[in-house]
């Protein structure tokens, strides 16, 4: 183990559940805990109570978005209320294929290509980038070569989506919002999604819509 830090695995055979761990951890009185992933009620509930304490906690959950992760968790039967003192932030993230440098070809995109990628954005926010057309505008698409084998893509990059706890945000985790509902307020807020994130990652010449569709339409 590294320099103040400590890691437990769950061995339930020899009672060493999670929820032992967890005590042991908080008469440790650590600053930080990681749980690797909240699968469950009492592995969700203890995490919060933990939170509470004035303890950072991390976790992970799989969902499609940021916004459904509080939904999830509250699926599950935790406390809103407590919930909801206890949120700071949920990130979303996804991998996309990063283009081969050694063989990607720029080009024009197509007036109807460029308003295509503008509606995913949303054409509001996409404003707000600075971004317009013009005969010099320049993404990138796949050729493919030897160091890609073919592919046109080499190596991956992440696409995220930070939703905070801000104080409308954990008002409406209180009165059991919906995703959609937490969506909206979170994009009124300043929210960039996955679909988004992606899309300025082709404008920056990383990847390409045909991936950033593939990853975040599902």
């Amino acid at each position: 183990s590294q320099l103040g830090l400590r890691q437990v695995e769950v061995k339930n055979k020899i009672g060493l559940d999670f929820a032992r761990i967890m005590r042991a951890f908080l008469r440790a009185d650590p600053d930080v805990i990681m749980v690797g992933e909240m699968r469950d009620h009492e592995t969700a509930s203890i995490g919060i109570e933990a939170s509470l304490t004035g303890h950072l906690v991390f976790s992970t959950l799989h969902t499609n978005s940021a916004p459904e992760t509080v939904t999830r968790l509250l699926d599950m039967g935790l406390n809103p209320l407590n919930f909801s003192d206890a949120f700071l932030a949920v990130l979303a993230q996804r991998l996309l294929r990063r283009l081969c440098k050694n063989c990607r070809k720029a080009y024009t995109p197509t007036r109807e290509d460029f308003d295509d990628m503008v509606m995913a954005y949303g054409e509001n926010d996409f404003k707000k980038t600075g971004i317009t057309y013009s005969s010099d505008l320049k993404i990138y698409q796949t050729v493919g070569c030897e160091q890609c084998s073919g592919t046109g893509y080499k190596g991956r990059l992440g696409i995220h989506e930070l939703m905070e706890g801000t104080p409308d945000i954990k008002r409406m985790i209180k009165k059991q919002a919906s995703a959609e509902e937490l969506f909206v307020k979170a994009k009124d807020e300043g929210m960039t999604t996955l679909m988004q994130d992606g899309i300025i990652k082709v404008f920056g010449g990383h990847t390409d819509m045909v991936e950033v569709r593939r990853v975040c339409i599902q």
